[in-house]
């Protein structure tokens, strides 16, 4: 992400240089054999260069990117073949809930069946927790994410 943002501004960088500079401007003024007139370089021109350049930029962060990802993929591999060699215990009633504050509890039906059905969420997502492999160690985004990589990995091995 931050190689994506360095590239952008880069490419900006490049755009304002080239626009701001009197010598880049006076370059392409200077008149040709071919005609007398001064060129002027014409916008197409210049967006063509910037998309051949950001296509360069992107194609060597999609190179980059997916060296990182053989790289991270072969380390996550390694850890959930350690995963399925550990033993879970999965038991709902070992999970502990976390504790309730004083707080006044409404008796609405509505508000009791919304806590209920927050609760069992809560529950099931403790259990994904202690699943996936360093689930405990993570947001609930990232975990869920990690779970989907981990039943991938589960399903190539059966």
């Amino acid at each position: 992400m931050l190689m994506i943002i360095i590239n952008i501004i880069t490419i900006m960088f490049i755009h304002l240089y080239m626009i701001i500079n009197p010598v880049w401007q006076t370059y392409h003024n200077l008149p040709t054999p071919h005609s007398s007139q001064p060129s002027i370089p014409s916008s197409s021109y210049i967006i063509n260069q910037t998309n051949t350049l950001q296509e360069q930029i992107i194609l060597e962060e999609d190179e980059h990117e997916f060296e990182e990802e053989e790289e991270l993929g072969a380390m996550k591999e390694m850890m959930y073949r350690i995963a399925v060699m550990q033993p879970v215990d999965i038991d709902p009633a070992a999970i502990r809930k976390p504790k309730r504050r004083n707080v006044r509890i409404s008796n609405d039906p509505q508000s009791v069946a919304a806590r209920h059905r927050r609760e069992r969420i809560s529950e099931k997502i403790r259990i994904l927790q202690r699943l996936v492999p360093g689930g405990v160690k993570m947001d609930t985004a990232s975990m869920l994410d990690e779970a989907i990589r981990y039943v991938k990995f589960l399903k190539r091995q059966i």
